[in-house]
C-alpha cells in the first residue's frame, strides 16, 4: 500500500539503504522507480494506489519492504531460529537464509510478477470461514489459494465466479471480502507460467538453505531438495499457501 515502511524509510538510514538498492537494481525489470509508488510525491497518491494494485508492482513491492525489514531487525541484533513466508514472503525467507543471491531474488520476484500481469485478470476473497469447510461449497473454478488459520481462508479464480460465490456467502450470513488484487494468485489461472517460472529459475545457482524455514506449500521445514529444486519455486505460485499448518508446526 502507498506509504508502506514510510517511516522507517524516513528514519533509518539502514533501512532506507536496502530499499534504495533493491529499487535501483529492479528499475530496469519493472520500467520504473518503485519508490514512486510506495513513497509518491504529494498529489500521486491516488496514481500509485492505483499501479500498486497491479501484480507487476505489487510482488516486488512487498518482497522489497519485507528483506528491508528484515535486515534492520537483525542490525538490532535480532536473529531468527526459524522463518515463515507467506507466498512472497518465502522468497524474502529463502533469501535471508541463501538459497539464492539478493540479485537473483529480485529478478525472480519481478519475473514473477510480470508474468502474471499477462495473464487474465481474476479475483481473490478472504472468508471467515476455515478451507475444510468451504472446500464442500467451493464452486467449479474456484480453488483454496491460501489457507490461513482454523477460521480464515483465501478463495482464487475467475472475477464472476468470485463474485457470484461472494453473494452465495454473504446471504449466508459468511463474512467475506474482496482483496485487492489484480490477478487470482494460488489458482488455475496461473497455471500457464508455471513451465516460463521454472525455465527462468533453473538458470540461477540454487542451494541448500544456510536457515531453516517453513516451506508454505507443504507446512512443514523445507527440505534441500526442495530448495534447489526449480520446480518447488515455479508451483509455489500455484499451490494453496498452506501457511495455517506453518504455524502449527512452529
Amino acid at each position: 500500500y502507498v506509504n508502506m515502511g514510510l517511516n522507517l524509510y524516513r528514519d533509518e538510514p539502514l533501512f532506507r539503504a536496502i530499499v534504495d538498492d533493491c529499487c535501483e537494481y529492479l528499475k530496469p525489470r519493472l520500467g520504473g522507480d518503485l519508490r514512486d509508488l510506495l513513497f509518491p510525491k504529494a498529489g500521486d497518491e491516488i496514481t500509485a494506489r492505483i499501479s500498486l494494485v497491479n501484480t507487476l508492482y505489487t510482488q516486488p513491492s512487498i518482497f522489497v519492504i519485507e528483506y528491508a525489514l528484515a535486515r534492520f531487525w537483525q542490525s538490532l541484533g535480532i536473529e531468527p531460529a526459524i522463518m515463515a513466508g507467506h507466498s512472497i514472503g518465502e522468497f524474502v525467507a529463502a533469501t535471508l537464509a541463501g538459497v539464492w543471491t539478493l540479485e537473483d531474488a529480485l529478478s525472480i520476484v519481478a519475473l514473477r510478477g510480470r508474468l502474471m500481469q499477462e495473464l487474465p485478470p481474476g479475483s481473490m476473497m478472504a472468508v471467515s470461514v476455515g478451507a475444510d469447510e468451504i472446500t464442500k461449497i467451493l464452486p467449479l473454478g474456484i480453488q483454496i489459494a491460501s489457507d490461513n488459520a482454523p477460521n480464515l481462508c483465501v478463495v482464487s479464480g475467475p472475477n464472476t465466479i468470485i463474485r457470484s460465490f461472494q453473494a452465495q456467502l454473504e446471504s449466508k450470513d459468511i463474512v467475506c471480502h474482496l482483496l485487492h488484487t489484480s490477478h487470482a494468485f494460488h489458482s488455475a489461472m496461473i497455471d500457464p507460467i508455471i513451465e516460463p517460472l521454472r525455465e527462468a529459475i533453473s538458470k540461477i545457482p540454487l542451494h541448500a538453505p544456510e536457515r531453516p524455514f517453513i516451506s508454505t506449500v507443504t507446512g512443514l521445514p523445507i527440505t534441500a531438495a526442495e530448495t534447489t529444486d526449480p520446480a518447488y519455486w515455479a508451483r509455489h505460485a500455484r499451490s494453496t499457501v498452506q501457511f495455517g499448518s506453518a504455524i502449527r508446526h512452529l
